[in-house]
Parts: C-alpha cells; structure tokens; sequence
C-alpha cells in the first residue's frame, strides 16, 4: 500500500482535490491519501461549504498560519515537513500554483519525498504574478507533472523539463481535473433558447482588481455603463475582499447602488450554485483563472479581465479574450463576441473527463514501478 500526502490551501484546490480524492477512493486497495490543508485561505463559507458540496474527505491535518505572506510560507513548509514525518508518504500531491503549492513542493525536496504536480506547465508569462513563480518553481522540483493540455507539455518541453536526465521522472497531458468535476456536478449546459434573468455573470476578487478602490470602482463604473448601453443584466457574486472596497465607496448602501447600475449583487456563491448560474447567463466577465475553464466547460465565452492569463489555449482558439483595463471594456467585449461567434466548443482542449482517473493510474504504476 503507498501513501500520498496531498496538500491543500485555497478554495480552488478543494475542488480539484474532490475529484482526484473519488478516484483515490476507487483504488483504495493500491494507494492511501492524507489530506493536509496549510490553512493559507480558509472560511467555513468559502472552504467547508465546498468540502461538504463536492463530498471532500476530511481532512486529516489542519495547519494554522500567519496572515504575513513570509511568515506563512516558513510555517507552511516546517508544517508539511512534520506531516512527512508523521504520515511517511510515498510521494507528496500538490495543485495549481498557490504559495500553499511552492511551500509543500520545497518541503518534499528538503526531505526527499517525491513531488506531483497537478496543472504542471502553465505560464502567463507575466512574472509580477506571485502564482507565475510558484508555478515555475514548483515544475522545476518535481518529479511527476501532470498536464492539463498539451500545449502545457510542451512548454514544459520548452523549457528543458521534459528532457531532463532526472530518474523517474514522468510528463504526461491527463486532462484537467476541473473538467472531471465540472461534468460530474452540472450536467447538460442549458440551451441557448431557453429564458434567462441575466446576460453576464461577473466575478473580481484579484488583489490588482480590488485592492484598489479606484481601480474596483473604474471596473463597476465601465461595466455598469457598457451594460446599460448593450441591454445587459449582470449577475455579480461579491467576494469579501471586493465588498470591502464598495463598502468604502457607498457605504452600507452598495448593494442599491449596484442594483440601480444592473449589477445584481449576490454573497458569495459555492461551486454548485456557480454551475447553476453558469446554465443561465450568456456570458462570463472574470479575474478568476478557473472561471475561464468553468465557461469553457459550460460552453459560454468569457472575458478575462486581466493583463494575462495562464490558460492561453481559450484566448487562441477564441473561447475568452483578454481585458487589461477597465478603459478597454468595449473593445475587448467586441473582440470576444466576434471570436465567440465561430469557436467549437467540442474540441477537448483539456481531455475526455477522466483526467482523476488517468492521473491515479498513472501514479499507481509509477510508484510500484
């Protein structure tokens, strides 16, 4: 029996970690998991909701963390260092490009312990993100890369990791476990024919976006106006990050004043109710890089409001188009509605669905090879 320790920190790993969790369960004969959360975000609402929706395991060590960036990252390897102790795994398991990522990644090379990297061998190729040198970093330690694309594969082969003489090592386009969860939870996209309360579902909570307040209120104000002008009713679940810079703004009020611009303002939505939405609306406007995937999956176009984005197979092959600035709104959206027009949306960019299946295989015949 091999031990996996799989490590967690934020809200979109929970959801990736779901569906390789259920395929682990499967194979419960050949591998073992321990699920560690480093605790870097976490809130019942925006966490344990989505552990109890998805049907997470427990988890099984829980690390408490300093809200300091530095601070953290040293308590979040000295906490994944003592889990290897404890739980003396195979192979560590880490998701996506978070600092929670980089942290258990550099503990594993410390003591050792192999590293798998999901979602190996994506680049923005903006290096001011903190998640570009977490995922930089992290494919440079590990040992098996498991890709959600091709194109990922080979920029990793771009950059040397593919044929790199390191004994073990494996690289292999598996699919995107989003997309696993994503059928598994929404079922048949609506028809475009069918009523819909709103036109856009918009989402910002990246720290460029809202930190700011006169960047957030930029952003509400060209989004409040380019939907008035196109007819355009725009759903907006407000994450707390976002909400304190409109509080600021508007007071306690802010949820009128958004009303009254044709933003509907929501809390903070779980995964299951972001499908749902997702049926309704025509479009997506978001900072969100799982967002953009969850569109491309529910098969609406999304518009990606940001300089960059580490998903650039939906930005060349029409699906999502970029939008910097709040100032380029029209021009961007006018851009993504004519790409949108002739994309096929059939075309498996990210596998066949079973990405938790092919990546369990995988590691099962790597570990006991």
């Amino acid at each position: 029996m091999k031990t996996l320790l799989t490590i967690v920190g934020a809200r979109p790993q929970l959801m990736k970690a779901a569906a390789f969790s259920h395929a682990i369960e499967l194979n419960k004969e050949f591998v073992n998991q321990v699920l560690l959360h480093t605790g870097q975000h976490y809130s019942h609402e925006m966490s344990g909701r989505l552990q109890e929706e998805l049907g997470l395991p427990k988890v099984d060590i829980q690390l408490q963390v300093d809200a300091d960036p530095c601070l953290r990252m040293g308590q979040m390897m000295k906490g994944v260092c003592d889990a290897i102790d404890t739980a003396r795994p195979d192979a560590i398991v880490v998701f996506g490009d978070t600092d929670s990522t980089l942290a258990a990644a550099l503990a594993a090379s410390k003591a050792h312990v192999p590293v798998v990297h999901i979602e190996a061998g994506l680049r923005s190729f903006d290096r001011r993100m903190p998640e570009e040198h977490n995922r930089i970093l992290t494919d440079q330690l590990s040992d098996v890369l498991f890709c959600p694309s091709q194109s990922a594969v080979d920029q990793l082969a771009k950059e040397g990791i593919v044929t790199a003489k390191r004994p073990g090592l494996r690289v292999e386009a598996v699919g995107d476990l989003m997309l696993d969860t994503a059928r598994f939870f929404g079922g048949i996209p609506a028809e475009k024919g069918i009523e819909k309360s709103h036109s856009v579902l918009l989402t910002l909570h990246r720290p460029s976006n809202v930190d700011h307040r006169e960047t957030l209120i930029g952003w509400i104000e060209a989004i409040a106006k380019h939907a008035k002008i196109h007819g355009l009713r725009v759903l907006f679940p407000v994450h707390p990050r976002t909400q304190k810079g409109l509080i600021e703004e508007w007071g306690e009020g802010w949820r009128k004043t958004l009303l009254d611009k044709n933003i509907d303002a929501r809390e903070p939505a779980g995964y299951l109710q972001i499908l749902e939405w997702l049926k309704e609306v025509d479009e997506v406007w978001t900072d969100s890089g799982g967002l953009q995937k969850e569109a491309f999956f529910m098969k609406r176009p999304a518009l990606v409001l940001r300089e960059s984005t580490e998903w650039n197979e939906l930005i060349e092959a029409g699906f999502a188009a970029l939008c910097a600035e709040s100032s380029q709104l029209d021009t961007a959206h006018s851009t993504l509605r004519q790409s949108a027009a002739n994309a096929n949306y059939d075309q498996p960019i990210y596998g066949d669905g079973r990405a938790a299946h092919h990546m369990v295989n995988s590691l099962i015949q790597w570990l006991n090879h």
